[in-house]
């Protein structure tokens, strides 16, 4: 429900009214009173002033609380447009219209409150202390939510270092004393506000087209270029609108920093599952498509299979290529020795040819122009006075 303005004015007009009302039968009630015993109980006409102050506190005391219920179904409203659960306020109006209502009893019957509150001061002492707890969560709750450190809805981190308290939440309730937060387990918890605010540390995750961000750390081994291991990654549904960051490198393993989106909170353990296992089949795939030849790799890719060939140096490597390739092969060179260059050829895959005889027909082309070549220079060298 939205609260107007024109509401919050009809609210106080209503208690004005309600004021008013009380001051009416307060009077009334004195007079009626009067003229009772007068004429019909002269005998008890001495407790008249007695009979007056317990009507007139019952009057207040009925007018208070009755004040103090509008006040705390304005309070409520307001809350529940701004999506605030501050039950600890709408506590705390009931404590004020309490204290006043007191006050004002004791006045009734002419009791000095000064006095109380003088002869009362090493009670005030102890009892301060023992309600220190309920005063502190009190007011812990109030202040988070009313400055919006905490409110209904968000999903944090809650690290409390006293307490022993470490995990992922959503909030889903906050009081008076305790708040209560739903797990990624889906284990329903009640914090006290004292603790949840007071000694811990909170982290909320950003919240984005209806979606929270919740960042998670994965492990690689880095016998595979993280390049392939994320554009295969990217593949994968749930990493589309996800960001995917390499986070360090130690030369044995990669770390990744995953950004994961997710509405629910119990989602989240479905979520951390599921890149995981995607992580995890991405390098896989590219560990089984790539060919690994010092600082350089080649990608396999689905038409092609890698074959290595080494042949002497005898023959300059740049004739064995520019041959190779005129007559259609697919070939790098990839390491040079003081005895030997290493080839590779991209072998075609073709599901009508068997891939052993495949491989078998590029190899010894290329040790054919091999061959051809070393011939060629050989008659040369001959020819030579």
């Amino acid at each position: 429900m939205v609260q107007t303005p024109g509401q919050g004015r009809h609210l106080f007009t209503k208690v004005l009214w309600q004021m008013l009302l009380g001051l009416i039968l307060v009077i009334a009630a004195g007079f009626v009173i009067n003229v009772a015993l007068k004429q019909y109980f002269p005998q008890y006409l001495s407790y008249a002033p007695l009979v007056r102050e317990i009507v007139w506190s019952l009057i207040v005391l009925i007018i208070g609380l009755w004040i103090a219920s509008h006040l705390v179904a304005y309070a409520e409203r307001r809350f529940a447009r701004t999506r605030k659960d501050l039950y600890g306020l709408t506590l705390l109006i009931r404590i004020a219209v309490y204290i006043v209502l007191l006050a004002v009893i004791l006045s009734i019957f002419h009791i000095s409150i000064a006095g109380i509150l003088a002869g009362s001061a090493v009670g005030g002492v102890v009892l301060g202390f023992a309600i220190h707890t309920f005063a502190s969560n009190l007011l812990t709750g109030i202040f988070a939510t009313a400055s919006g450190a905490l409110n209904y809805g968000d999903v944090v981190y809650v690290n409390s270092w006293v307490w022993n308290v470490n995990t992922v939440g959503q909030i889903v309730e906050i009081k008076a004393l305790f708040s209560k937060m739903l797990t990624q387990d889906g284990a329903l918890i009640s914090i006290p506000n004292s603790v949840l605010l007071g000694s811990s540390a909170l982290v909320e995750y950003a919240h984005e087209d209806n979606s929270y961000i919740y960042p998670v750390e994965t492990m690689v081994n880095a016998d595979v270029p993280m390049e392939l291991v994320i554009t295969e990654a990217k593949k994968a549904s749930l990493f589309r609108h996800c960001d995917i960051f390499i986070q360090s490198r130690n030369g044995f393993n990669n770390t990744l920093h995953l950004m994961l989106r997710f509405q629910n909170v119990t989602e989240l353990n479905g979520r951390i599952d599921e890149a995981n296992r995607i992580i995890d089949a991405a390098y896989w795939k590219a560990k089984n498509g790539v060919t690994l030849y010092g600082p350089s790799y080649f990608a396999r890719v689905p038409d092609s299979y890698p074959v290595l060939l080494g042949l002497p140096i005898d023959v300059p490597s740049a004739r064995i290529l520019d041959t190779a390739r005129k007559q259609g092969l697919k070939v790098n060179l990839v390491n040079k020795t003081n005895a030997m260059n290493t080839f590779l050829l991209q072998v075609g895959v073709d599901d009508g040819k068997d891939l052993a005889q495949s491989i078998e027909a590029v190899t010894l082309a290329l040790e054919q122009i091999y061959g051809q070549l070393k011939d060629e220079t050989t008659t040369a060298a001959a020819q030579k006075p």
